[in-house]
């Protein structure tokens, strides 16, 4: 069976005014002319994407949409009218979101992620933005501190949303978020905390002990853009710290420990100190 909203390896069974149409064996679709590779001949097998025209008739398009049936793809929308929103997703028949499967609003030239689908009664490929009916609420898969990849799809005052390697729904909250995230952007992420009811905290920085090592050197660079002192410490408010270093006060407190240990930085009472030669650590005491 020819499989809409996905791509079909199928056989070329005719010519036409219109095109070539094209079989499975029992099923037969039209691949327009514009869209005939040239050359083409009775018993060529093509590799065609299948969706359905506005007569909502099975079609074949060498073209490649950004997403299939059952992916998520990152799409514009290119405009709204009574039926809802149309966003281009790389054929030339735009992808319809209606109004009920739209999480918010949808205006002309917002950037969305939009979880593809196949509408069981009409038959029609359209989109949703409802991305997080679609995601794992399982997360045993996962483990603490796993690296993943999170692809943001909404962004609220309580957290950013984001789908963790395409199939489970995760957050990022407000004390992990350094600079500004926009709705379909990927970043690598970090599993930070797993819930009893599934629920997903994720970091964009690495945990525990490597994240303090990764984040080292992002420390050392600030002191010397800043001459070899900062005035900052543990004792420095969680929102200094963030919006100087981009780090959780826990993250940057682990960091400077470590850089202390090694030699790097002295720690003072009124701030961090980066040592000209790395110190002998055994000498290297807080003052």
């Amino acid at each position: 069976m020819i499989q809409i909203g996905g791509y079909n390896r199928l056989r070329v069974a005719r010519h036409s005014d219109f095109g070539v149409y094209l079989t499975d064996g029992t099923e037969d679709v039209l691949l327009p002319r514009k869209f005939v590779p040239p050359g083409t001949e009775l018993g060529y097998e093509l590799r065609v994407f299948v969706t359905t025209d506005s007569e909502d008739r099975p079609v074949a398009t060498t073209q490649r949409p950004v997403a299939v049936v059952g992916e998520f793809g990152i799409m514009r929308t290119k405009a709204v009218s009574e039926h809802g929103a149309f966003m281009d997703w790389g054929l030339d028949k735009d992808l319809l979101v209606p109004f009920g499967e739209q999480l918010r609003r949808m205006e002309e030239g917002n950037l969305c992620v939009v979880r593809v689908l196949l509408d069981e009664r009409t038959r029609r490929v359209v989109g949703s933005t409802r991305v997080a009916k679609f995601l794992k609420g399982d997360a045993h898969e996962l483990e603490i501190g796993q690296a993943v990849t999170a692809l943001i799809f909404d962004d609220s005052p309580e957290a950013v949303r984001c789908v963790l390697d395409g199939k489970f729904y995760g957050s990022i909250f407000p004390d992990e978020i350094h600079e500004r995230l926009q709705v379909g952007t990927e970043r690598q992420a970090y599993i930070k905390r797993i819930r009893e009811d599934g629920g997903i905290a994720v970091s964009l920085l690495p945990q525990g002990f490597k994240g303090a090592v990764d984040a080292g050197p992002k420390i050392v660079a600030q002191l010397k853009k800043a001459g070899g002192f900062l005035p900052f410490s543990d004792q420095s408010p969680p929102e200094a710290i963030r919006k100087e270093f981009g780090l959780s006060k826990g993250t940057f407190k682990k960091a400077i420990g470590h850089l202390f240990k090694s030699g790097q930085i002295e720690i003072t009472f009124h701030g961090i100190r980066l040592l000209d030669k790395p110190a002998n650590p055994r000498r290297n005491e807080r003052r």
